[in-house]
């Protein structure tokens, strides 16, 4: 019956400790899941890095149809440096357009006039220094460089530039934008705390001629995320109660001869834009991931010196979408993206259109979140139950598995639809609930394992005293006499564990067991017969023999014990004190006749303790001598009886042997 009821507290036992496993599993599950929806931000950089590595394994291969026209070192070279005169712009733009380019976005401003027109520089010398050049025989139609601009602007097809603000509510009057023409589906909100889409406070926009003369204009604003990595654009802005296009935007519309949007919107913002039966997927604020092909230069790039000069070829430009921006050192806008830290600025609207055109985008519905937040409850769950029932071996592998897993599918997920859905959490639930339930686990396994350390302590003790107080029901003077030498051979081995000979054996725990079994030092005379035990006077040559037995006698008992418990540390040191504490250094003692080191450090220690306390005791046969008497004793037996580094650490502390013996002494 008794095995029967252990089985069933044992079993009880591990349902509770798999139950509470399980429990503290759910609740770290639901505790992540909790911070995620309260503080999203904590693990926004791992779910950013996730993203530049899915992005990075599944870049694409760019369109041909962007080109840029980059006013880069040679076109400074041969044409002066920036900003030129913008009758050149303007030559630079009727060249495009005479090389048949769809349409032409500038990623430039023009705020103020042209300071290095003709009718300007005329102005302002007569101003400052009362000259008045002349200028005569100049055609008038090349005095103003901004109106040769305008003009070039109108012949079209350019697409202005220009900046929104967000601080500051002012804006200037002069300025000219154009909207984009949206029709709605599905619902608005209002409010001003809460927009729908990014809502600009002012303008940084071009001269108002060119507003007017140009097909159109779009922002360049570009916002990085909160690492400072470029990942998504916004496709439009809100300004004044209107909705107003980025300049890639307007630029692919140009190009397409489309003239309005439709804008599908739900109660938390834009979901999709449609763009000549082409639906871009947005994420929040109207914002569009990109797919970046690369590093910069991932699309062709022509130097303006070459277009100016007439040194490209004639399909070149033809029915391409031109950008035109700068990568002369010192005026190009850089950017960080996931692939290249100086990313140039009018890259990001090629890009733009080449994923538009290609219809390979990147999507974030707003379902991905509570799919994220449903695996890290199901997930949580399921890796709370293997850590429950499973070993540290199997669980490591379940949820190893569990996470590659997950893993692989945000990856598959990702490359064949588009679609981000982020395993961060999930995987952090993972890693979490592993770490945190195995410490758990090894916590427990650990108080389990030191409650039974203290019921080995115990046992030992118990049967320490128990086979001690064999000794003393035979010998009446044995029991003070055990807490002296108890107390002598930890003085004097705490004394020795820094001596180089010592050290090694002489640790903190050796010491302990010293101390608990020097009281077994003479548990053999239990076997010696009571005539010679408790005989007053001197022992005849043959029951001197005899009572020399009881060394292996003890021996003998803690053999028994061994073999009933097993190897136990306690009984070897117990043992070895109980059968060598009679043999002398030099090989003169009993019962083998060991010599020097050949003794077991603790039968040698217990060698000095137990004739200390003989010689500083009474006996039924002899009388105590004095502390020094005992002192000079041992002293002259230094190299013959015991070891002399023994004997040299006695004399460093015998003035606490005498005080032990004074508070342990016989009654």
């Amino acid at each position: 019956m008794a095995p029967r009821r252990s089985e069933k507290k044992s079993v009880k036992r591990g349902r509770r400790k798999n139950l509470t496993i399980l429990f503290y599993g759910v609740l770290f599950s639901a505790l992540l899941f909790s911070l995620n929806l309260v503080h999203p931000s904590l693990t926004d950089f791992l779910h950013y890095q996730f993203y530049d590595f899915l992005l990075s394994a599944n870049k694409g291969e760019p369109s041909s149809v962007p080109v840029i026209v980059d006013i880069d070192e040679k076109s400074l070279q041969q044409h002066g440096q920036w900003p030129w005169p913008r009758y050149r712009i303007a030559i630079l733009l009727d060249k495009l357009r005479d090389h048949g380019a769809l349409s032409i976005g500038l990623d430039m401003l023009f705020a103020e006039e042209d300071r290095a027109s003709i009718h300007t520089i005329k102005k302002e010398f007569l101003r400052d220094f009362g000259v008045d050049l002349g200028f005569r025989g100049i055609p008038q139609n090349l005095m103003d460089n901004d109106r040769i601009l305008a003009e070039a602007l109108s012949r079209g097809p350019v697409l202005l530039g220009y900046q929104f603000l967000f601080e500051e509510d002012s804006d200037r009057e002069s300025c000219l934008l154009h909207p984009l023409h949206v029709n709605r589906l599905g619902h608005g909100r209002e409010g001003e705390d809460s927009p729908q889409f990014i809502r600009a406070r002012s303008v940084s926009c071009n001269l108002k001629m060119f507003s007017q003369a140009a097909a159109g204009s779009g922002f360049f604003n570009i916002s990085p995320d909160k690492d400072g990595i470029l990942r998504r654009v916004p496709l439009f802005i809100e300004h004044k109660g209107k909705m107003f296009p980025s300049l890639a935007l307007i630029t692919l519309m140009k190009a397409w001869g489309v003239n309005d949007v439709v804008l599908k919107t739900d109660r938390n913002g834009g979901n999709s834009l449609y763009l000549n039966q082409t639906t871009i997927p947005l994420s929040s604020k109207g914002t569009l991931p990109i797919r970046f092909r690369g590093r910069g230069r991932t699309f062709d790039y022509v130097s303006a010196a070459d277009i100016l000069s007439n040194r490209i070829p004639d399909g070149k430009i033809r029915g391409k979408i031109v950008f035109i921006g700068t990568s002369a050192s010192g005026l190009k806008e850089l950017k960080s993206t996931p692939f290249d830290p100086v990313f140039p600025g009018v890259e990001v609207h090629a890009t733009v259109v080449d994923n538009i055109i290609k219809r390979d985008f990147i999507s974030r519905p707003k379902w991905a979140a509570a799919v994220e937040s449903l695996g890290v409850i199901v997930f949580g769950f399921i890796s709370a139950l293997i850590l429950a029932g499973t070993g540290a071996g199997w669980s490591s592998l379940l949820l190893g598995i569990a996470g590659a897993t997950v893993w692989q599918a945000s990856a598959w997920i990702f490359r064949n639809e588009g679609i981000f859905i982020s395993p961060v959490v999930i995987l952090l639930v993972l890693v979490s609930n592993f770490s945190i339930l195995t410490f758990f686990r090894f916590w427990r396994e650990e108080q389990r394992v030191k409650e039974r350390t203290r019921e080995i302590a115990m046992v030992q003790e118990a049967t320490i005293e128990s086979m001690s107080s064999l000794t003393e029901t035979r010998d009446p003077d044995t029991g003070e006499h055990i807490k002296r030498t108890q107390n002598y051979i930890r003085l004097l081995a705490e004394y020795l564990k820094d001596h180089p000979e010592f050290g090694a054996f002489l640790d903190d725990e050796t010491i302990d067991l010293l101390w608990k079994s020097a009281p077994l030092h003479d548990i053999g005379k239990v076997g010696v017969a009571d005539r010679i035990l408790l005989k007053p006077g001197k022992l005849t040559d043959q029951e001197f023999e005899e009572m020399k037995q009881h060394t292996v006698y003890g021996r003998d008992t803690i053999l028994a014990a061994e073999r009933k418990l097993g190897k136990i540390s306690f009984l070897r040191v117990a043992r070895e004190i109980a059968y060598t504490h009679h043999e002398r250094w030099d090989g003169s003692g009993y019962p083998e006749g060991l010599r020097g080191e050949e003794i077991p450090v603790p039968g040698r220690l217990m060698a000095l303790v137990d004739t200390y306390d003989a010689i500083t005791s009474k006996r039924i046969y002899k009388s105590q001598l004095p502390h020094e008497k005992a002192v000079e004793i041992i002293i002259e037996a230094r190299g013959t009886q015991f070891d002399p580094a023994v004997v040299d650490a006695f004399v460093e502390v015998k003035n606490d042997f005498r005080q032990i013996a004074l508070t342990y002494a016989d009654a």
